[in-house]
């Protein structure tokens, strides 16, 4: 018998289970290309593969159980691989709530936004950050994400045992960024003064959150969840922040360069 990660019951086997939804690897493929597969990053490697980062974690309710509550309504309205980008369509059919020309950020409170699924964002992308705390996904064999006292928090979330932590600020980014709007790499960060903070980018979005119980003001008014109105940021000032972490960890790759 094996415990799945999430329930914690004990069952015959666990599955295979992704740490980046299978779902984003099938959107980067590019079939037409003589290699098809996407390029993977760490803070380790840089290669073109098909093999996907997997380990046995969850039972088979458990990986239902992400696909119901967030993976499949993120996967749908995320950036396609036929080019369409459905939650970018329904944001740029409305007024921004906040913006300043000629800044390009602008901010859109999805309260008041019927079409968006506020519950499946926010669980999809603490399902990710959860998975990154939990196994030790590194080539160095270290765990990429550290939730410390807060990873039971996240586990109970995700069961629907509690609500999303108060002491973590998830932001959600539509990218409008045109030539790596599909830039994806598994979450990465590290502890920054009083806090921890993570990202992940997938195509057409990137995923931010913060975790502490010194959290900056500023920072828990753009939270999704806690935030009011509950925002969502629209930028193309992230993607060179984004193009940036990625051309880092392809240095290291290609010098040694320590994490």
């Amino acid at each position: 018998m094996e415990q799945c990660k999430l329930c914690l019951q004990s069952v015959s086997s666990l599955r295979d289970s992704h740490f980046l939804s299978a779902g984003i690897y099938r959107i980067l493929r590019d079939d037409n290309a003589k290699n098809p597969n996407p390029w993977v990053l760490s803070g380790k490697t840089a290669v073109q593969i098909s093999r996907q980062m997997k380990a046995h974690l969850l039972c088979a309710d458990c990986e239902q159980r992400f696909s119901k509550l967030g993976e499949n309504w993120v996967l749908k309205h995320c950036l396609r691989k036929d080019g369409t980008f459905p939650l970018k369509s329904i944001l740029s059919a409305r007024t921004p709530d906040i913006s300043a020309p000629p800044n390009p950020t602008k901010i859109y409170l999805a309260s008041g936004i019927p079409e968006i699924n506020i519950e499946a964002l926010s669980y999809f992308a603490a399902s990710i950050f959860w998975r990154g705390s939990i196994h030790p996904w590194n080539d160095d064999g270290s765990i990429p994400v550290n939730l410390g006292p807060f990873q039971e928090q996240f586990r109970q979330y995700l069961m629907g045992q509690r609500a999303f932590p108060k002491d973590a600020s998830l932001w959600v980014v539509v990218r409008e960024g045109k030539e790596i709007d599909r830039l994806t790499y598994a979450p990465i960060g590290t502890r920054q003064g009083n806090f921890h903070a993570y990202k992940f980018p997938m195509p057409g979005l990137a995923f931010s959150m913060l975790v502490s119980r010194n959290i900056p003001a500023n920072h828990r008014e753009r939270c999704l969840v806690h935030g009011p109105g509950n925002p969502i940021i629209v930028t193309t000032l992230i993607d060179k922040l984004l193009v940036d972490e990625a051309v880092r960890m392809h240095q290291r790759t290609q010098y040694g360069i320590p994490a």
